[in-house]
């Protein structure tokens, strides 16, 4: 997973997009009707959300649910990634995501959630 170099396997994929269908160990989540808010976190790959979140996206449907994304990153910004999985999903309310530095503490993404007043 070393994006930096170019033999590696998110390297590649982040090449050739044919490569990132990427199956997961589970594409849907258990007792998913009984959610009404998703949380869906991910690590910011070349400015876009890690691909194997889209498998999860693809796999699921989000009417009726409030969706929020959330990423890590060492050094980009959440940018369009939440967008573009909303775009994906086609269903849902998605809402404005929140980014967060790869060394963020617990209490300050505890504050976040408790900030959304869901």
């Amino acid at each position: 997973m070393d994006y930096n170099n170019r033999d590696s396997r998110v390297y590649r994929e982040h090449d050739d997009a044919s490569l990132r269908d990427i199956p997961l160990v589970k594409d849907k989540a258990d007792n998913w009707e009984g959610y009404d808010t998703v949380f869906i976190g991910y690590p910011i790959w070349w400015g876009i959300a890690a691909w194997p979140v889209d498998t999860f996206v693809k796999h699921n449907d989000f009417s009726g649910k409030t969706v929020i994304p959330f990423a890590t990153s060492a050094s980009s910004g959440l940018g369009d990634s939440g967008r573009q999985l909303q775009q994906m999903a086609g269903t849902g309310n998605w809402l404005e995501g929140k980014r967060f530095p790869s060394n963020v503490s617990e209490s300050t993404v505890q504050q976040w959630v408790q900030s959304l007043n869901l």
